[in-house]
């Protein structure tokens, strides 16, 4: 009977329908928080049984001691197992096998986001000599082109790998971001980006300059390899062989790189943070960062890296007041 079956049988079957509907890379972190997280946990408990009660002391548990090696989990793997339980026990009420879904209104551990005065602690970026340190260093890397675009445009690792050439026109300086790289156990995919937007940034003269000297290079490795190269979708940034980069092997070449420089050590998508911070601190208005990151509104940007707009502010006001009375000038009843 329905009643009887367990949430463990009920989330094999419902994991079996989820792969029609989500994407492989979705349906893959689904699979691992429910064999990891759900099952271990509550796969024994009755459907029909589970409760908020039982559903809170779960999470609780996993939160302080439900990672690896009994590790405490981080909060926002907490809040992610908690979504696909809730969306699991949804489509079980649609179902007609719940009356209602009991983990709705649960008790959830608060996600510390990069917001307020701390912002900035939880940000790890480069001031602009750092980056053109670490720019100069990997000038004649495999990745340079790579690296400088992440630098340089703030594209996340997937979109970097994801990008064509028929994206990019370097005479009018615009980059056209349609696609993002998505490498599953099973698929390697070329998707709509996060938020299903195009973006369309513009790019700097030396950044068109990388680019068109990683183009010439890479002809020069088609010419050389003949039928062993294979870019069948046209990227920009490949492997050798001109087939698809894998995105952890990227993010694993910066950290090599970065631990034999003398720099600060950050991951692969703090580049991402880099560029939006150092544009912010350059005088680009928060809305033109936040379209470039493509972030969903201005208002996430500025809770983001809220950290650097007491400094802009501050710049602002100087500018003001040259702009008023020019620069060493003074108010007139300030007159000796």
């Amino acid at each position: 009977m329905d009643g009887e079956q367990t949430l463990g049988t009920y989330l094999h079957g419902w994991m079996a329908r989820q792969q029609t509907q989500v994407q492989p890379g979705t349906w893959d972190s689904y699979r691992g928080m429910v064999r990891r997280y759900l099952l271990p946990t509550l796969g024994d408990v009755a459907l029909q049984s589970l409760d908020k009660r039982e559903i809170e002391r779960v999470l609780a548990q996993l939160f302080t001691g439900g990672g690896e090696q009994g590790r405490p989990l981080s909060k926002r793997s907490v809040v992610y197992t908690h979504t696909i339980l809730h969306k699991a026990l949804a489509d079980a009420v649609r179902d007609g096998l719940l009356p209602a879904n009991p983990s709705h209104g649960v008790l959830l551990p608060k996600i510390d986001h990069p917001t307020g005065g701390d912002a900035g602690a939880r940000i790890a970026t480069w001031d602009a000599e750092q980056l053109r340190t670490f720019l100069a260093a990997t000038a004649e890397h495999r990745f340079a082109t790579l690296f400088w675009l992440a630098a340089f445009t703030g594209l996340r690792r997937g979109e970097l790998c994801g990008l064509r050439w028929c994206d990019l026109d370097l005479d009018g300086r615009i980059l056209l971001l349609r696609r993002t790289l998505s490498i599953t156990r099973r698929h390697v995919l070329l998707k709509e980006p996060k938020n299903s937007r195009v973006r369309s940034l513009a790019l700097d003269a030396r950044t068109c300059r990388v680019v068109e000297r990683e183009r010439r290079a890479q002809q020069e490795r088609a010419a050389e390899l003949g039928p062993l190269w294979h870019n069948g979708w046209d990227l920009v940034l490949t492997a050798d062989s001109g087939r698809p980069l894998v995105p952890q092997t990227v993010s694993g070449a910066f950290r090599q790189v970065v631990a034999d420089l003398p720099l600060p050590r950050i991951r692969f998508h703090d580049l991402r943070h880099t560029h939006a911070t150092l544009m912010l601190e350059a005088g680009a208005p928060v809305k033109v960062v936040s379209e470039r990151l493509g972030h969903t509104s201005y208002r996430l940007t500025m809770e983001v890296y809220a950290h650097v707009l007491p400094a802009m502010d501050g710049d602002a006001a100087i500018r003001f007041g040259e702009y008023v009375f020019g620069s060493g000038g003074q108010p007139a009843g300030d007159a000796a």
